[in-house]
């Protein structure tokens, strides 16, 4: 047998009926099912454990997963192989806690709130892999490392150390919210994975037959960038706000790494220092995109029309490698460090801080 536990938010208020014809539904689809669990509702917050047969089980918790009641499903434990049932005389207990007034049950709401909350705001700081990990009931400590191609992408915003300096703390973050909101959007939409975030930029990654997807996403970033710095007022740095992403493809080990004190689970190999440095080529050529011949050739699709802007040497390398961008004027990198600077400086009411206060 197997055994979930997970919350979800409610997609819209509910009232102490709906909750009850909910668990009296479950209780009759659960003694068909043979599972059998407890059901809790908290500050519009469902928490829910089930356990029984594990195909009965799965099934259950699809139909969960795509009810438009459920919000934000997220799985806090899965166990396997399980011998004996913890509720087994409940086909679905259902306890509507902020109803409930007696003393006991303050810590446990407590208790609840604090995890809900804890493990909300882990989900944005943890990477989707490890994420998977544990809800499956996996040890992430434990994930094997894995030796394959993988379609890498880097990003990072153009200036930024001049930008950061000059801006005052909330314009910086404001800037640098702008910037998260829209690349994590487009990667995530696109079938990637965000690997890491480094202070002004990203790294993401993209299964190897996923190069559309790749250049779909980074498209998106520029073109979204685009259109809000055409939609920032005069006085708004976000108006300045630019980047350059680099796309290479490569064999990577997938791993685990770090001490028993801090670990991270990312990419490392050649492949990953090479898209990195493709990256920095952006500005060279004044492209907001930049890929290699190792991306090109996987392109599926006649979405895209590739131009070559030349050759390139990565440090490190023996042979000059071919250099791609889209044609679009998206892929545009109009700009470069120094002039952002200088149009920072020129934009009215901007607030700053240090030696470049007004």
């Amino acid at each position: 047998m197997k055994r979930v536990t997970y919350i979800s938010n409610f997609n819209r208020p509910l009232t102490t009926d709906e909750i009850e014809n909910i668990g009296e539904v479950s209780i009759r689809n659960n003694k068909r099912d043979e599972l059998t669990g407890a059901l809790f509702c908290f500050r519009n917050i469902f928490y829910q454990i089930l356990e029984g047969p594990e195909e009965r089980l799965d099934a259950c918790f699809q139909r969960i997963s795509a009810d438009d009641r459920h919000g934000n499903v997220f799985v806090l434990n899965t166990e396997h192989n399980i011998a004996e049932r913890q509720y087994p005389e409940w086909s679905m207990k259902t306890v509507v806690l902020d109803e409930n007034t007696d003393s006991l049950v303050r810590p446990i709401k407590n208790l609840l709130a604090t995890i809900t909350r804890n493990h909300r705001i882990l989900e944005k700081y943890t990477p989707q892999k490890v994420l998977a990990a544990l809800q499956s009931g996996d040890n992430p400590e434990e994930i094997k490392p894995i030796l394959e191609e993988k379609i890498i992408l880097f990003s990072d915003i153009v200036g930024s150390t001049s930008l950061l300096e000059v801006l005052d703390i909330d314009s910086s973050v404001r800037l640098l919210d702008h910037y998260y909101r829209i690349s994590t959007a487009a990667i995530e939409e696109t079938g990637g994975e965000i690997s890491k975030l480094t202070g002004d930029g990203m790294m993401a990654y993209y299964n190897a037959d996923k190069a559309d997807q790749a250049i779909e996403g980074a498209m998106r970033i520029l073109r979204d960038l685009v259109e809000l710095r055409n939609s920032a007022g005069t006085a708004d740095p976000a108006r300045l706000l630019y980047t350059g992403i680099g796309i290479g493809c490569g064999v990577a080990l997938e791993c685990n790494i770090g001490s028993t004190l801090a670990r991270e689970y990312t990419l490392l190999g050649d492949s990953v220092n090479t898209t990195a440095r493709l990256e920095a080529v952006t500005r060279r050529v004044k492209r907001g995109l930049v890929f290699d011949e190792s991306l090109r050739s996987r392109i599926q699709t006649n979405k895209w029309e590739t131009v070559r802007l030349g050759t390139y040497l990565p440090k490190g390398k023996q042979q000059k490698i071919s250099i791609y961008s889209i044609k679009d004027p998206a892929a545009h990198l109009p700009v470069n460090s120094k002039e952002l600077l200088q149009m920072l400086r020129s934009l009215p009411g901007v607030t700053r801080r240090g030696n470049d206060a007004a």
